[in-house]
């Protein structure tokens, strides 16, 4: 058995490797070849609890992974827990890595996936919203797959822009030109594309139409049914609305609310997958304005989690483990 911390799985891979197994992912996903039940939620108060499983053909993986929102007042992360591999032909466990760099590297490959499919090529400025461990690899990926010039940051709570602009940089291994905005409107107005990577339970932009016009915007902090980062502005502004998973519509407030409401129908919502690998699919609308909702999925950190893996194996990265 393969142990794999932190340090172990960023020498693992690149980026642009993590796109690729993300894409992997999407073809599993689209072509049905993989077994994936819908993750349990267990609440404790304020804090979470997922258990995420998944088989695919190359062996299954199952993610347990906590989610305390008021760890970051504390110098914790929001985010941790474990990712366990094991062998598609006796089940043993092949390998433990660290599951909350796991989720920031996967859910940042899976934006950056998303981008390299639907925001526009020319874009070149980026707005973050929230300047934690998952604005950090979003931005990183969103300049991987753009030619980002400009970041554009804002968190309620003033966090360290030097800071953020060293650990994107370490990320991309080029210089990156960032400037903290004072208002989420001014950071709307200069980005080409908007990412919210938040905790909050309540819509972090205005309400305002012309705000979102010719933009594309990534949400994927709401995980809740009655959590949403977006407003009804948003889905309203927008020319399609693209998912990873369908399940999105059940479990994010940003689209479970406005489908309930009749803000929206079920007929503007796309999923990625179909964008990528499906021929017959006609309805992409990159360039216009775009909305991306992503919840993620275990076939992800399967998926990711076995290439990452595989190249520790290949390179002699992690420890070995006897139970």
């Amino acid at each position: 058995m393969l142990f794999l911390n932190r340090e172990d799985m960023q020498r693992c891979m690149s980026l642009e490797e993590c796109i690729a197994a993300m894409e992997k992912a999407y073809r599993i996903f689209y072509e049905g070849g993989f077994v994936m039940p819908h993750r349990p939620c267990i609440e404790n108060g304020s804090n979470t609890l997922l258990y995420m499983p998944c088989f695919t053909a190359d062996g299954f993986g199952t993610k347990f992974l906590t989610l305390f929102p008021g760890n970051p007042r504390k110098g914790k992360p929001m985010i941790d827990g474990m990712m366990v591999l094991n062998n598609a032909e006796y089940g043993s466990i092949k390998a433990i890595m660290h599951a909350g760099f796991l989720t920031a590297l996967r859910t940042g490959a899976n934006t950056g996936v998303m981008l390299k499919n639907l925001a526009p090529q020319n874009a070149q400025t980026c707005g973050i919203v929230g300047m934690g461990v998952q604005g950090v690899f979003q931005t990183a990926f969103a300049c991987t797959v753009r030619n980002i010039r400009t970041v554009y940051t804002y968190d309620h709570n003033k966090k360290d822009a030097a800071k953020f602009k060293a650990n994107v940089e370490k990320l991309i291994g080029r210089d990156i030109n960032l400037e903290s905005c004072t208002t989420i409107n001014d950071l709307m107005a200069k980005s080409d594309i908007i990412i919210a990577a938040t905790t909050s339970n309540t819509p972090v932009f205005p309400d305002d139409e012309s705000l979102f016009k010719g933009k594309t915007v990534v949400a994927i902090g709401s995980y809740k049914p009655h959590c949403r980062e977006c407003p009804d502005a948003l889905v309203k502004a927008a020319d399609g609305i693209y998912v990873d998973l369908n399940f999105a519509k059940e479990e994010s407030g940003d689209l479970f609310i406005p489908l309930k409401e009749g803000t929206i129908c079920e007929d503007k919502i796309h999923q990625i997958s179909d964008v990528m690998y499906n021929p017959d699919y006609k309805n992409h609308t990159a360039g216009n304005t775009v909305f991306i909702k992503t919840v993620g999925m275990a076939l992800f950190d399967t998926v990711c989690g076995t290439e990452i893996y595989n190249a520790a194996v290949e390179k002699g990265i992690g420890t070995g483990l006897d139970f």
